[in-house]
C-alpha cells in the first residue's frame, strides 16, 4: 500500500453534539455512526467561525508544490479508515536513538496529548538503537551532512515485524533525521493510511535545553507531528480548507504558522472514529494547555467547549 509522503502535522478540535434543531445536548449514550454522524455535522456549523481558512500557498509551501483535493467527512465516513475496535486499541509510541532527559519529558507529554486528543490509551515501547538501521537505509545528506534514516525502512522493516498484538498504530519516533528516498532533501515524517505504522522525528524541533521558549517551541513542534502523523493513519488525508493540524507543510516556517487544533471537518472524523464526547475531549486538552503553558492553545478550546454549550458566539 503506498504510504502517504507528510510533513508534518496540526492539531485537533470539535465539537460537542448538536440535536438536529443545532442546540448542543447530550453525547448520546452510545450512538450509532449514523447517529454520531448527525451530531457532528451539527457541532461543526456552530465552530465553523472560529476557524480561519487556509491561505492561498505561496512559493515553496505544501500545496504550491502538491496537488491534493483534501477529503470531506463525508469521504472520510466512506473510506473505511483505520479505527479502534475490542482487540487493537492502544497507540504504540516506539523510540528510536538516544534521548537525553529533557526530550524524553517531552516524549512523555506527548503521550499524554495524543491520549487526550484520541481518546485513546497510549503507551510507549522501550528505546530501539539507530545500530538496527543497516546501512542501506543511512545516508549523509550530501549538502548539509547530517545522518538521515530512511522512512519506508522504518516503517516496513522496523515498525511492520513489531506491530503488537493490541496496537490500533504503531508509530516511531526518533533522534535522527529523516529522509524518504530519492528526491527528497528530508521529511519531518511520515505514515500509512492503511499500514497503521508511521514515524515521525524530534531531530528538527529545536533545542528544547535552550530556555523556556526554546522548550515550549520544541513541545509544540513535537504535538502537532505526532497528532498529525497519527491522524494519517486514521485515515485523515491532509486538510486543504483550514489553519489545521492536518495541513501538509513543506517547510518549517509553514509548520509554525499552522495551529495545534484541527479544523471542524478534521476534528469531525476523529471524534466520529474514536467515538469521543466532542465537549469532553476539549476539556481534557484545555487541562493538558493549561498545565504545560500552552496558552494560546488553551483558550481556544475552552472558547470552542464555551461555543458548544451556548454560552459564547463563535468568532475569531
Amino acid at each position: 500500500m503506498r504510504t502517504q509522503k507528510t510533513f508534518l502535522r496540526k492539531a485537533m478540535l470539535l465539537l460537542g453534539l448538536a440535536v438536529l434543531s443545532g442546540v448542543i445536548g447530550c453525547w448520546t449514550q452510545d450512538p450509532s455512526g449514523v447517529e454520531r454522524a448527525t451530531q457532528l455535522r451539527a457541532a461543526m456549523a456552530k465552530l465553523q467561525p472560529l476557524h480561519a481558512p487556509l491561505p492561498p500557498p505561496a512559493p515553496g509551501d505544501w500545496l504550491a508544490e502538491h496537488r491534493e483535493p483534501g477529503q470531506t467527512f463525508d469521504q472520510y465516513l466512506q473510506s473505511d479508515p483505520v479505527r479502534p475496535d475490542d482487540q487493537r486499541r492502544v497507540i504504540y509510541i516506539q523510540l528510536l536513538g538516544e534521548f537525553n532527559d529533557t526530550q524524553r519529558r517531552i516524549v512523555d507529554l506527548t503521550a499524554d496529548y495524543m491520549a487526550r486528543f484520541f481518546n485513546a490509551p497510549v503507551t510507549t515501547q522501550p528505546d530501539l538503537s539507530l545500530s538496527i538501521i543497516p546501512p542501506h537505509a543511512r545516508r549523509t545528506h550530501p549538502s548539509w551532512g547530517m545522518e538521515q534514516i530512511l522512512t519506508d525502512h522504518v516503517l516496513h522493516d522496523v515498525l511492520r515485524p513489531r506491530l503488537p498484538d493490541d496496537a490500533t498504530v504503531y508509530l516511531a519516533l526518533t533522534t535522527s533525521d529523516l529522509w524518504a528516498g530519492k528526491g527528497w532533501n528530508f521529511v519531518y515524517g511520515e505514515a500509512s493510511l492503511r499500514q497503521r505504522v508511521g514515524v515521525w522525528s524530534i531531530y528538527r524541533n529545536g533545542d528544547p535545553d535552550a530556555g523556556e521558549e526554546a522548550y515550549l517551541l520544541c513541545l509544540r513542534r513535537t504535538l502537532g507531528a505526532a497528532v498529525h502523523e497519527t491522524g494519517h493513519m486514521f485515515g485523515l488525508r491532509h486538510c486543504t480548507t483550514h489553519m489545521c493540524v492536518m495541513a501538509g507543510t513543506n517547510h518549517m516556517a509553514e509548520s509554525d504558522s499552522h495551529p495545534l487544533w484541527l479544523c471542524p471537518k478534521c476534528l469531525a472524523k476523529v471524534c466520529w472514529a474514536m467515538r469521543v464526547d466532542p465537549v469532553d475531549r476539549y476539556r481534557k486538552l484545555a487541562e493538558f494547555c493549561q498545565e504545560n503553558n500552552l496558552q494560546a492553545e488553551r483558550a481556544f478550546f475552552e472558547k470552542s467547549i464555551a461555543v458548544l454549550n451556548g454560552s459564547a458566539q463563535a468568532g475569531r
